[in-house]
C-alpha cells in the first residue's frame, strides 16, 4: 500500500501541459484530471464520473466545467455536479459531486495537496532561491516515467557519491571513481523540517558539461558544489556549480536545479526537473544540449537502475523492511526516510484521533549513520 504524507504539496503537472485540453493523469494512487477554468485558474478533480464511471477527460470543456462523455453531467473545478441535463430545470445535482483537490500553480509547475484543504497554504511550499530569480536564470524542464517507489529515487538523489559508478560521463573519464571520491567532502545538517546534504569536490578539473557546454578549462583546478537540500516529502533543490580555485563561488557556472518525485502508484513515479544555468541564455542549441545531457544522466542511467532495484525487491516497497546494509554515503537518504516516516506517523495518529499513538513514536531527529 501506497503511505504518503498527505499535508504537502505535489507537483501535479507543468503549466504548460493543462492548457487547451484536459490532462489525465494518475497521481498518489488516483486518477485524477487537470484543467483551467475561462479565468485562466487550474483545477484538479477525479477523472471518474460517478454515474458510470466515464474518464471525464474524455469529455468536453464547456466554459469552466467539464461534461461526461456519457450522459453529459458537468463538474466545476469544486468538483460540483453543476449541470444535470436529464433533470427539467438543468440544475445540480449534488449527489453526483465528486472529489477535488486544492491546487496552485508555482514555478511553471501546478502543485496539489492530497491532505486537510484548509491546511493548503501556498506558504507550505518551499522557496527555490534560482526560481525566483528569472532574470538570471535560463530554465529547460524534464518530466519522467519511474518505475520504482518514489522514496528510492529520492535516496538517489540524497546519496551523490553513486555519481561516480553511474555518471563516467560527468568527468569527462579524466578521473577514477576513487579520485572522484577521494577529493569529495560532505557534511551533513539536520534541520527542523529539512535536511541539507553538503558535497564539495575541490582541486579537481570541473564536470565535462561545464567545460562542453560553458568554456571551462579540463585542467584547471575548481571547486565543485553538488549540495542537496531536502523538504518533505520528495522535494529538492541542489545547488550545482563549479569555480575556479582561488576565485569566488560568484564568479563560476552554475546549474542549479529542483527535483520533485510524486509518487505515480506504490512502484512507480512521477519524476519533475528543472535546470538553470547562469552562462549562455537565451541559446535554444544550449537548451536541447541540456535536455539531452539530462536524459542521459537521469533517463537511461538513473531510471534503469532504479528499476532494477525495484524488480529486485519484488513486491516490497520499503528497502527497510529487506534489512539492507548502510555505507557512511547513506547518512543523508536514512535521515530523510526517518524524518519522513515520522511524520507520516504523526499525521495518522492524528487523523486517527487521540489515544491512538503508540508509546514510542519514529523521532525524526534519531541519529543516522556518521
Amino acid at each position: 500500500m501506497l503511505s504518503i504524507l498527505k499535508n504537502a504539496w505535489y507537483a501535479a503537472a507543468y503549466s504548460h501541459e493543462v492548457e487547451a485540453e484536459p490532462l489525465a493523469r494518475t497521481l498518489i494512487d488516483q486518477n485524477a484530471v487537470l484543467f483551467r477554468g475561462e479565468d485562466g485558474a487550474v483545477g484538479m478533480i477525479v477523472n471518474r464520473c460517478p454515474h458510470r464511471f466515464a474518464p471525464l477527460s474524455a469529455g468536453k470543456q464547456i466554459g469552466d466545467t467539464l461534461e461526461c462523455p456519457y450522459h453529459g453531467l458537468r463538474f466545476n473545478r469544486s468538483g460540483h455536479c453543476v449541470f444535470n441535463p436529464h433533470a427539467k430545470n438543468k440544475g445540480p445535482l449534488r449527489a453526483a459531486d465528486i472529489k477535488a483537490w486544492p491546487v496552485m500553480e508555482r514555478y511553471g509547475i501546478v502543485w496539489f495537496w492530497p491532505g486537510d484543504p484548509h491546511r493548503a497554504t501556498p506558504e507550505a511550499l518551499p522557496r527555490v532561491d534560482f526560481l525566483e530569480k528569472p532574470e538570471e536564470y535560463a530554465l529547460v524542464r524534464g518530466l519522467l516515467h519511474v518505475r520504482g517507489h518514489y522514496e528510492l529515487v529520492v535516496d538517489n538523489l540524497l546519496d551523490l557519491s553513486h555519481a561516480a559508478f553511474i555518471h563516467p560521463q560527468f568527468s569527462g573519464g579524466n578521473y577514477t571513481a576513487e579520485q572522484l571520491l577521494a577529493a569529495t567532502s560532505q557534511r551533513l545538517e539536520r534541520r527542523e523540517g529539512s535536511i541539507v546534504n553538503h558535497r564539495l569536490r575541490s582541486g579537481l578539473g570541473p564536470s565535462s558539461a561545464h567545460v562542453n557546454l560553458f568554456g571551462m578549462d579540463a585542467a584547471t583546478p575548481v571547486h565543485t558544489d553538488t549540495t542537496m537540500t531536502w523538504y518533505p516529502p520528495a522535494f529538492l533543490d541542489f545547488a550545482v556549480g563549479s569555480w575556479e580555485v582561488g576565485q569566488e563561488r560568484e564568479t563560476g557556472v552554475h546549474i542549479p536545479q529542483l527535483h520533485f518525485i510524486t509518487p505515480e502508484t506504490e512502484f512507480t513515479s512521477h519524476y519533475f526537473f528543472v535546470n538553470g544555468r547562469n552562462r549562455r541564455q537565451n541559446e535554444p542549441e544550449v537548451d536541447k544540449a541540456m535536455l539531452d545531457f539530462f536524459d542521459l544522466a537521469f533517463g537511461r542511467q538513473d531510471e534503469p537502475m532504479i528499476e532494477m532495484v525495484q524488480r529486485n525487491m519484488g513486491t516490497v516497497s520499503d528497502i527497510n523492511e529487506l534489512d539492507p546494509i548502510l555505507l557512511p554515503t547513506d547518512a543523508a537518504p536514512v535521515s530523510a526516510r526517518r524524518m519522513l516516516a515520522a511524520m507520516i506517523a504523526a499525521e495518522q495518529a492524528a487523523d486517527a484521533g487521540p489515544g491512538t499513538a503508540g508509546d514510542n513514536p519514529a523521532r525524526a531527529d534519531s541519529p543516522a549513520l556518521s
